[in-house]
């Protein structure tokens, strides 16, 4: 890949990202229904306060560490965590051990992800996490793994309605964004290098094969002036 498509590359991500903070969508009340463990029907809208849904599967250790992150966040603040199994042939079994595994508080409801609920997000990656505000608007959908930090910025956001930042497209961790770019970066910078080198070697050897046919026409005529 050239510099310039390399350069593009980041450009893009860079206006992607100052357009969805010019033009912002607006809050959306969300319906999310799922199966709790007790396999009884229920829905977000029926918790309180700041909600926090994660999607996951058990045998995924990103989502355990998520749990894990999320479980750190509930000691500082007042949340619903909900916790939604997108496996298609999930058990009670192991979602019980997952509680005793990772010593949920009653905090946390578990149960099991709907058809539904997994078409609105159109979930393809765990865990994903979407956060609603007290009012069942979603301030923001985001995909993959989110550290502390990041989470309690959506929580702030929930707590004081800022809900015009959703997005339909999930978020990944800007941390994630950041890393990429300085990939990009890297071998653009390393592809220029390689490039730089090369020509060094080709330009050296041209050099070489000169000097060496310099010296062979010099020794042909030293040859020819003896035999003279």
């Amino acid at each position: 890949m050239t510099l310039k498509k390399h350069l593009l590359s980041a450009t893009i991500i860079v206006s992607v990202l100052v357009t969805s903070l010019i033009h912002p969508a607006q809050g959306v009340t969300a319906s999310i229904p799922f199966t709790n463990i007790s396999m009884e029907n229920d829905d977000v809208l029926n918790y309180e306060g700041v909600r926090i849904v994660i999607f996951f599967k058990p045998n995924c250790p990103s989502c355990h560490n998520q749990i894990e992150t999320l479980q750190e966040l509930e000691n500082n603040y007042t949340l619903s965590l909900i916790a939604l199994d997108v496996d298609s042939e999930p058990t009670n079994a192991t979602l019980l051990g997952l509680i005793e595994d990772l010593s949920l508080s009653t905090n946390w409801t578990l149960g099991y992800a709907s058809v539904q609920a997994i078409s609105t997000f159109d979930l393809t990656v765990v865990p994903s996490l979407v956060i609603l505000d007290n009012n069942s608007e979603i301030v923001a959908v985001t995909e993959g793994y989110f550290g502390y930090g990041s989470i309690e910025t959506k929580i702030l956001d929930a707590i004081n309605h800022r809900t015009e930042n959703y997005s339909e497209n999930p978020i990944s961790d800007s941390g994630d964004l950041l890393t990429a770019l300085f990939i990009i970066i890297g071998v653009t910078v390393a592809t220029v290098v390689v490039i730089y080198l090369f020509r060094i070697f080709k330009r050296s050897d041209k050099t070489t094969d000169i000097i060496i046919a310099s010296k062979k026409l010099e020794k042909e005529e030293e040859d020819k002036a003896d035999v003279d």
